[in-house]
């Protein structure tokens, strides 16, 4: 991550992550992990904690295959990770439908709106985070929505093949994963570092602990909420 791009002011597009960052799931999500694996003991609720933070933008399989490894020892089947995977979502989705927005999110989308070209790269199944953003009637405001099991990485290189250049776009993320991804792209990235455990981002990445400061930061004012 040897890059680290200026924020343009008035970006030509954001790109956000979902959970932590538009919505206050991310914590949510966290605890779920530490649900499913409470079987085989509280010493391990902790470092599933630590890890989902550290790895917010990650699929939900690529965890469930590291908590495998680290916990029982062995790889998951994919028998076992579709089973792990929909319990997750029988744990979450109602939960999500309800969470609160991250403060200052829903202000940002308004300003915005009409102004930036507005994304979502998520590492949230792509059906199950189109359904949740059609549910909280987000989809309005997006151009286009990636879920997994696009990587991060992936999803940014195609939308700057929408006709963006990368020095006009932003992304907004509260996990590592985003960061370095945006980075390695020559993205400029704004980190988030809400929540019980904050990310420490790398020198030189500018960040908020929300985003009520953020519409100012990228040059749309504050334009509040009729």
């Amino acid at each position: 991550m040897s890059h680290k791009p200026l924020l343009p002011s008035r970006p030509a597009a954001i790109i956000f992550d979902f959970d932590g960052v538009i919505l206050d799931s991310a914590e949510i999500k966290a605890e779920a992990f530490a649900e499913i694996y409470s079987g085989y003991g509280q010493q391990w609720r902790e470092p599933i904690l630590r890890y989902q933070r550290l790895h917010g933008g990650i699929s939900r399989r690529e965890k469930f295959d590291h908590f495998d490894r680290q916990i029982l020892g062995r790889a998951p089947t994919e028998e076992r990770l579709a089973l792990l995977s929909k319990r997750f979502t029988e744990i979450v989705f109602e939960k999500i439908l309800v969470a609160p927005f991250i403060p200052g999110a829903r202000e940002l989308l308004e300003n915005g709106s009409g102004r930036s070209r507005l994304f979502v790269v998520s590492g949230t199944p792509q059906q199950e985070l189109i359904e949740v953003i059609r549910l909280r009637a987000l989809d309005r405001y997006f151009e286009l929505v990636i879920g997994a099991p696009t990587k991060k990485g992936e999803a940014f290189a195609r939308i700057l093949h929408m006709g963006l250049e990368r020095e006009t776009v932003v992304a907004v993320g509260d996990s590592t994963t985003e960061c370095s991804a945006a980075c390695e792209l020559g993205i400029a990235f704004l980190g988030i570092r809400g929540g019980p455990s904050p990310i420490a981002f790398p020198e030189g990445i500018v960040t908020l602990p929300d985003l009520r400061d953020a519409s100012n930061l990228l040059g749309f004012g504050a334009l509040p909420l009729s």
